[in-house]
């Protein structure tokens, strides 16, 4: 008995085009990570969807996706806003063999930065804040 592969084709469907725009943002954002502090990055929108990534070699999908669930946290931690605790930063969390950092991006969106866990998130805030400036202006 052979095996029998039935693909089903929709004739309306679009296939997604890169336009400039995401072509530049994955510019920036290869060129962002340096593969020694910044190993991996990802831009999403204000819906958690991810616009443009670029995750470590080491990282599986699956395991991105988890990431991307703990977003919604990143989103909770930054409503809340208290005189004592001051004005939401960032937000840092031990994931597997990484350091996540969370970024929200003016209300736009959100900056996930997978960090190498040898190095400081806080160390490295100039050239994100840097980055951010850059990749606000394009969302």
């Amino acid at each position: 008995m052979g095996l029998a592969i039935v693909v089903y084709v929709q004739p309306g469907r679009r296939t997604s085009e890169k336009t400039l725009q995401t072509e530049l943002k994955q510019l920036l954002l290869n060129e962002f990570i340096d593969g020694e502090a910044i190993l991996g990055a990802a831009i999403t929108d204000q819906n958690g969807v991810a616009v443009v990534h670029h995750i470590p070699n080491t990282m599986t999908v699956k395991s991105f996706r988890n990431v991307m669930s703990l977003l919604e946290l990143a989103q909770h931690a930054a409503r809340i806003s208290d005189d004592l605790v001051g004005q939401y930063q960032y937000l840092v969390i031990r994931y597997a063999n990484f350091k996540v950092a969370f970024f929200e991006i003016k209300n736009k969106g959100w900056l996930v930065i997978f960090v190498n866990p040898m190095w400081h998130v806080e160390n490295l805030l100039v050239k994100i804040r840097q980055f951010m400036v850059k990749i606000s202006r394009m969302l």
